[in-house]
C-alpha cells in the first residue's frame, strides 16, 4: 500500500522557493560562464607567453643571421685582400719560370762546343 501525502503551502511561500530556485538557476550559470572566461584568459595569457618566446626567439635568428652575414663580408674583404698578393706571387712565379727561348738555352753551350773543338783541333 502506497502512503502519500498532500502537502500544502500558501502561494507565497511557493512564489518566493520558486524564485529563489531560478536565482540559484541564474547564479549557477553565471557562475560556469565565470568559469568559462577565467579558463579562456587563461589560455590567452598561455598563448600570448608562447607568442612572447617565440618573437624572442625569432629575434635571436635575426641577430645571428646579422652576424653570420658580418661575419661572411669580413671573410670576403680578407680574400680580396690576400687575392691581390696571391696575384703578385703568381704573377712573379710566372715571370721567374718562364721558358726560355732556344738561344738562351743551347747558345752557351753552343760557344763552348765551338772553343773545345777548336783546341781540340789545334792540339
Amino acid at each position: 500500500m502506497a502512503i502519500s501525502q498532500e502537502l500544502s503551502f500558501p502561494l507565497s511561500d511557493t512564489q518566493k522557493i520558486l524564485r529563489n530556485e531560478k536565482e540559484c538557476d541564474l547564479d549557477r550559470r553565471e557562475l560556469e560562464l565565470r568559469k568559462e572566461q577565467d579558463a579562456l584568459k587563461d589560455q590567452r595569457i598561455a598563448n600570448l607567453e608562447k607568442e612572447n618566446d617565440l618573437l624572442k626567439q625569432e629575434m635571436g635568428l635575426k641577430d645571428r643571421i646579422g652576424e653570420i652575414k658580418d661575419a661572411e663580408i669580413l671573410a670576403t674583404r680578407r680574400a680580396l685582400a690576400d687575392m691581390t698578393q696571391v696575384a703578385d706571387r703568381s704573377l712573379k712565379l710566372a715571370e721567374t719560370a718562364k721558358p726560355k727561348n732556344v738561344w738562351e738555352t743551347w747558345g752557351p753551350l753552343g760557344i763552348i762546343a765551338v772553343i773545345v773543338v777548336t783546341i781540340a783541333s789545334v792540339l
